[in-house]
């Protein structure tokens, strides 16, 4: 770790060399040539030293002048000239730092060659681990035969329409994944071998010129086959594949048979060389992953959930496996495993020589920062990118290749041996929408585990308890195991003796922060944080209670990233200004926060401002347009203070990617002038994923606010490629024509938009999967009728709504019909491939499209069912045309359901049809009578909920139970007619849970619920006429939960030992008990 900061520092340095001469030309006394070389001898000393007293000097000397020219360089960039105090101060600096280099030098010579056994045994130990790897899996190939096919047949099929450029193929994955193995079983197929001859050329070099005379010199009759394997980026070489593009073309000649296959571990290569086909290699599936275990460990048996466990962590990546299996191969004494610590520091110690050591030092250097974070810790990408480029690990001088893309491409050669994504979590982001590939992640438990072991030696990064444990005067980075609050604090030894620390991280857990009671930081102490660490680059202070930031916080002079979301904050220091080198500032859930500094626009080195949820924030500081590197703007709030509400300030910002809201536009008012002109505010923000407009009307504000809001909405053009947009009380009677050109949507939601009567054409919207429509009180009609679709035309058929997965519509009291004429029979279009349909509080609403592909929820509550009734007749219309089944019929695929406060009868039969359904809850209906007729059909159903239903009577329908062979869940509430369980219920044999709540009429449980072997948790709530439990009860050994509340009668008898029914519910291990409550 020592080495890799101290390389990192060093490589920076002497890319920013330039930034020294304005030193040397005005003042003298400063030799860059012999800096520049007391640098590179270090550079090479330190790869052979492991931690040492030594290194930990080097290290303090390197990262003090990394400072000074990173300091410099910004200043020279923003000024006409440094000034002469810092010229001066500059120069002291590099000749102190030049004579202690030298010193360093000296000092490591004498001391000779005492560790060279250390490095010799270290690098001993990774070839070892490297061989005993390749052993292990010279003859193994298990489940690549999809991508070995499809690069076949991508090389066999070449199309090369410049024959001046060579057809690049590229095979990018973590390392150990099996690039190099799959570009052998490609290499060796009979099919290629055909083409391009039996010796296609292996390349495992990364010079340029090398790479480019192997081509060069190749004579094949056959076509040309060049493999380069393993093809890396080091990130001082920023021009690297733009160099190699061009030797391979020039070595290529025009020959238009030529193919290359490149195999690499980096996304930055992959995304950025022209290749004609990327083939991301992800980790084997479960089934491939044990089979690749068991073929070099051998069987095991399947009561080792230890073993299942580790294989799993391995996220199907092949090296890991290996090494798992080898692992506990050489670890076993007989038939029984080692415990699984042994096997596990084994693991970590092969993993270490083979993966980590073998990272380009920019990689060790963010793999080792997740030592950080707590195990199982949920990661933002975006967020930890930040960060990486906050300590600055992630510095590309390209510019076409900008930090936060160079970072994204970092962060994926981890992925999915270090991370793997967590695919509820992402699920509920935007409805399922996630934009701009901001997904979040785990780090895997293994890998949190190499990170920690490779931070022990250098103790960099510490990870401190509320008592201090571990502090030392070298830590660079500090991370807590415990919540700051007003009884645990930062502990004084870390101000006493982390006087270079460069990173305060704190636990992250934004989905419940913390009341203003519970922990509030005080302005001393935060006077004391910037005071002591000065040397901070990353400095998180979120959800500490914060009221008041002290202007204190400008002596921070090297801060990049700054976290104060969360807190109590009305206003900022104008001296945060000062923060030159600020690159993410973050404010979210500042909800007293009224005002930004006014100078913001000096904060030019600023890409991230994240503001989202600053409710009481009334206007954007003049002069954000300056902010041209700004990539994160959650939030800007116009205000009638500026003219067209001050919008004009987003025209430049072009590298707006991400989310962004713009609020208060009911303050812009466009002039005639203005109208006609139009500025592109957002038209240019091809990286801008995910928009929100938002107005605020007061409810008093005049009549004609509507046409301010149509010219405002018409002036706002987003993007062609924007994939969701949000607009949200919106006082115009349509929306504007723009619209129609957004093809790249994948997600449209409009809510609480009073006066909207129509919406303009959707239904050909190529990619839209998600319409939300919430409280719209004047929509009358959601399309024209031309926009009628699933019709052919002169050419082709146009699909209606051709990728919709999700339809919301709800409190559209006066939504009559989805077209402006009604269309019946089979004029009407159905969706295609709609899941889930979600309509509420929409009575009117009869006339719609239909969907009999509906698959996984359905939701109709206090709203129509002339649509589900049409639908369900969907099949009567083609079965003379079509030979249907089960599996075709309309709902047949549903998943869930709920209806509720449904006053019209539903089809007959209508729950016939519904052979999948696993939930289906029915609430507040008040005219049912009986269980549904077809309820015996639904042998799917897991899970059924009634609540409220007042007249219905569960007796009438004794036969209808008997279809429900998987229903483990039953819920009733409310329903005043339940006296027992209902006649035949007692053959739902395979029930698990069952709950009756505040049935008023229930007095007794019958004696046939010794039939539910299964159960295992009874709720009883607010049966105030149940007096006994039932002897049966004795025989359910299943039954592990009971609860009973606010039963009167009920409680009395079942009190331990003393009552009635304690003998038939004393076996059960969790009994609670509720009175009443007043």
């Amino acid at each position: 770790m020592d080495v890799a900061m101290i390389s990192h520092s060093i490589s920076n340095i002497l890319q920013r060399m330039d930034t020294l001469k304005p030193l040397a030309i005005r003042l003298s006394g400063i030799d860059l040539d012999q800096l520049e070389n007391n640098l590179k001898q270090i550079n090479d000393k330190v790869q052979k030293k492991s931690h040492s007293e030594w290194l930990q000097k080097v290290k303090d000397v390197v990262i003090d002048l990394n400072d000074l020219t990173e300091d410099l360089r910004y200043k020279e960039s923003i000024r006409s000239g440094l000034s002469i105090k810092n010229r001066i101060k500059g120069t002291r600096h590099v000749k102190k730092t030049t004579e202690k280099l030298k010193r360093l030098i000296e000092q490591e010579t004498k001391l000779g060659e005492e560790e060279a056994a250390v490095i010799s045994n270290t690098t001993e130990k990774r070839k070892s681990a490297c061989e005993d790897f390749e052993k292990n899996t010279k003859h193994v190939a298990v489940g690549r035969e999809n991508e070995k096919e499809e690069l076949i047949d991508k090389l066999v099929n070449l199309k090369n329409t410049d024959a001046a450029v060579p057809v690049v193929i590229v095979i990018v994955g973590v390392p150990g994944i099996g690039k190099t193995k799959l570009a052998h079983l490609v290499c060796e197929d009979e099919q290629v071998e055909m083409n391009f001859g039996l010796q296609p050329i292996w390349i495992k070099t990364f010079d340029v010129e090398s790479i480019a005379k192997s081509v060069a010199e190749s004579h094949h009759e056959k076509r040309l086959l060049l493999v380069i394997d393993d093809l890396r980026f080091e990130i001082n070489e920023p021009d690297y594949l733009e160099k190699l593009q061009k030797k391979l073309t020039e070595a290529v000649g025009g020959r238009a048979d030529t193919a290359i296959l490149i195999t690499t571990r980096s996304n930055h290569v992959a995304d950025n060389i022209a290749a004609g086909h990327v083939l991301k290699l992800q980790g084997l599936n479960q089934e491939d992953s044990w089979s690749l275990f068991e073929e070099i460990h051998g069987a095991v048996s399947s009561q080792h959930c230890t073993t299942f466990k580790i294989v799993r962590d391995c996220r199907g990546v092949p090296l890991a496996i290996v090494i798992v299996a080898t692992a506990m191969l050489y670890n076993r004494e007989g038939s029984i495993l080692q415990p699984e610590p042994h096997i596990e520091k084994m693991f970590l110690q092969s993993f270490r020589y083979i993966y980590y050591e073998d990272l380009p030092t920019y990689q060790k250097l963010c793999f080792a920062y997740c030592s950080l974070f707590p195990e199982d810790y949920l990661i933002d990408a975006e967020r930890l990118i930040q960060l990486w480029t906050a300590e600055g690990f992630l510095t590309i001088s390209s510019n076409n290749n900008p930090e936060q893309q160079f970072g994204r491409a970092c962060f994926n050669d981890f992925v999915p041996l270090v991370f793997h994504q967590v695919e509820e979590e992402n699920e509920n982001q935007y409805g399922g929408v996630v934009t701009n590939n901001n997904y979040l992640y785990r780090i895997n438990p293994l890998m949190h585990k190499l990170a920690r072991l490779v931070t022990i030696d250098s103790r960099e990064n510490i990870t401190v308890d509320s008592m201090g444990e571990g502090v030392h005067d070298g830590m660079l980075r500090v991370s807590f195991d415990y919540a700051l609050d007003l009884l645990c604090g930062i502990p004084d030894c870390v101000f006493e003796k982390a006087k270079k620390l460069r990173t305060i991280l704190l636990p992250y857990n934004t989905d419940n922060p913390r009341l203003p009671d519970e922990v509030q930081m005080t302005t001393s102490t935060c006077d004391k944080i910037f005071n002591t660490f000065k040397a901070m680059r990353v400095l998180d202070m979120h959800d500490l209670g914060i009221k008041t930031i002290p202007s204190s916080i400008e002596e921070v002079k090297y801060l990049r990233y700054l976290d104060l979301s969360h807190n109590n904050i009305e206003k900022l220091p104008s001296c945060i200004t000062t923060l030159i080198h600020l690159q993410t500032l973050k404010l979210s859930q500042c909800h007293f926060l009224k005002e930004l500094p006014k100078d913001m626009d000096d904060l030019s080195c600023l890409n991230h401002l994240d503001l989202e949820g600053c409710l009481d924030l009334t206007q954007m500081p003049s002069g954000i347009n300056k902010l041209t590197s700004l990539q994160t703007l959650s939030l800007f709030v116009a205000s009638k203070k500026y003219v067209t509400g001050g919008l004009r300030e987003l025209t430049d910002l072009n590298k707006l990617r991400g989310h962004m809201e713009i609020s208060h536009l009911e303050q812009v008012k466009f002039s005639q002038s203005k109208e006609i002109a139009k500025d592109e505010f957002l038209k240019n923000k091809k990286y801008l994923g995910f928009l929100t407009l938002r107005w605020d009307h007061e409810e008093e504000e005049e009549k004609e606010s509507n046409v301010n809001d149509e010219k405002s909405l018409d002036c706002i053009v987003p993007p062609s490629n924007l994939r969701v947009l949000f607009i949200v009380g919106y006082n115009g009677h349509t929306l504007s024509d723009w619209f129609g050109s957004l093809h790249c949507l994948v997600k449209f939601t409009l809510n609480d938009c009073p006066k909207c009567e129509f919406l303009p054409p959707m239904d050909e919207l190529p990619h839209l999967k998600v319409l939300q429509l919430r409280r719209l009180d004047s929509l009358k009609f959601i399309a024209k009728n031309n926009q009628v679709g699933n019709f052919p035309s002169f050419t082709t058929p146009i699909l209606f709504f051709p990728s919709l997965k999700e339809l919301t519509i709800s409190d559209c009291p006066n939504l009559n019909s989805w077209w402006e004429t009604e269309i019946w029979d089979n004029d009407r279009p159905s969706f295609s491939c709609i899941s889930k349909l979600n309509v509420q509080y929409c009575p009117k609403l009869a006339c719609m499209p239909l969907y009999p592909n509906l698959d996984d929820e359905l939701v109709l509550v206090e709203s129509n069912v002339r649509s589900m009734r049409d639908t369900m007749h969907y099949a009567d219309s083609t079965e003379s045309t079509e030979n249907s089944n089960s599996q075709s019929q309309p709902f047949s695929k549903l998943k869930s359901m709920v209806i509720e406060r449904i006053d019209q009868s539903p089809p007959k039969r209508w729950l016939k049809n519904f052979i999948s359904l696993k939930e289906l809850h029915i609430r507040d209906c008040f005219h049912l009578k009986s269980l549904p007729e077809g309820f015996r059909s639904l042998s799917s159903l897991e899970t059924l909920t009634i609540e409220r239903c007042q007249q219905l009577d569960l007796e009438s329908s004794p036969n209808e139970w008997e279809g429900l062979i998987n229903l483990r869940s039953l819920t009733l509430r409310s329903i005043p007619n339940l006296k027992s369980l209902p006649q035949g219920f007692e053959i739902v044999n395979s029930l698990q849970v069952l709950r009756l709540y505040d049935c008023q009429g229930l007095t007794s449980l019958p004696e046939s619920i010794c039939n539910f072997a299964s159960l295992e948790k009874l709720v009883l709530s607010e049966c105030r006429k149940l007096d006994s439990l039932p002897k049966g009860m004795e025989t359910l050994q299943s039954l592990k939960t009971l609860i009973i509340r606010d039963c009167p009668l009920l409680l009395p008898r079942c009190q331990p030992d003393t009552g009635d029914d304690w003998p038939q519910i004393k076996h059960i291990k969790n009994i609670i008990h509720a009175k009443e409550t007043s």
